[in-house]
């Protein structure tokens, strides 16, 4: 699935593509500059030039490598933090709650709007829970309904942004 930003007119680029865009650009850079040294010092050896371009774009690859494992670790990390907040956030809520009535009520009973509360639904997944906590956060600093759903459907398929907003969103 492809994204657009609201300020280019353009897709927004994988990581693979900006990995690839950016060797590229250091790979012309430094031939440009080795060719320029070369010329200087007038040397014309290219054997030399192409077996330290060969050496420096196998030393990109390996950053680039090492880039995307802790890419990866951070991503693991991050959603495990999401998650561990998720359930405190539930906790939270829960420990400031009125105590549920008794196991045979059928229906609990939202005393300020004098309507039946609606339970929380538990999100399937972390992406999920994180989703709605960032429509919260945004809803609750003034965004439009438009601006969250935009927000939200880098991370999450539209659909399920408009099926989140609904349950987040009153009105």
């Amino acid at each position: 699935m492809t994204h657009t930003d609201e300020h280019t007119d353009g897709e927004l680029l994988t990581a693979q593509d900006v990995s690839a865009r950016v060797g590229e650009i250091l790979g012309a850079a430094e031939r440009e500059a080795r060719e320029m040294i070369a010329a200087a010092r007038g040397e014309d050896d290219t054997e030399t030039v192409a077996r330290e371009l060969h050496t420096t774009i196998d030393d990109l690859a390996r950053a680039l490598e090492r880039l995307s494992l802790r890419f990866d670790a951070f991503e693991m990390a991050t959603a495990s933090q999401i998650e561990e907040l998720g359930r405190a956030v539930h906790a939270a809520a829960s420990a400031t709650l009125p105590t549920p009535a008794p196991p045979q009520a059928a229906h609990q009973f939202d005393y300020v709007t004098a309507t039946p509360a609606a339970s929380p639904e538990r999100e399937e997944t972390p992406q999920l829970a994180a989703a709605r906590l960032r429509a919260i956060d945004l809803s609750l600093a003034g965004y439009t309904r438009e601006s969250i759903a935009n927000e939200l459907a880098v991370s999450i398929e539209r659909g399920a942004v408009d099926a989140l907003l609904d349950r987040v969103l009153i009105g």
